[in-house]
């Protein structure tokens, strides 16, 4: 399974990269509306993990809400964000337990997101 990472954490990114699973990953604060569709072209599930609230929101984050691939939107901060969690269109359980993986951060950490995303 392929999985995208959104993130503006440089160590989510660093942490997926050293995983040794199939991310791909980007930082949605640097990306256009049209890199962001690029990043997450052909990956099975999305998981944003983002500082701030839905209002910080960039472009692009409503049209992956409405597509086809499940979202896992998660805040950046090491408490959960209800808010941004409401906005994903996985149950909230399995929210809950990516945001628990990215909270406790690592290489490790994200390889067993990976596997229980997949």
């Amino acid at each position: 399974m392929r999985l995208a990472l959104l993130s503006t954490s440089d160590t989510d990114l660093l942490s997926a990269r050293s995983s040794g699973t199939d991310y791909v990953w980007g930082n949605p604060s640097r990306l256009s509306e049209d890199e962001l569709y690029r990043a997450v072209e052909g990956a099975d599930l999305v998981v944003a993990r983002i500082l701030g609230s839905p209002h910080d929101l960039g472009p692009g984050f409503d049209e992956l809400r409405a597509g086809r691939v499940p979202l896992v939107m998660l805040g950046g901060e090491q408490q959960p964000s209800a808010e941004l969690m409401e906005l994903s269109t996985v149950p909230m359980g399995v929210a809950a337990e990516a945001h628990r993986y990215l909270a406790e951060g690592g290489p490790a950490n994200l390889a067993q997101l990976h596997a229980f995303l997949s």
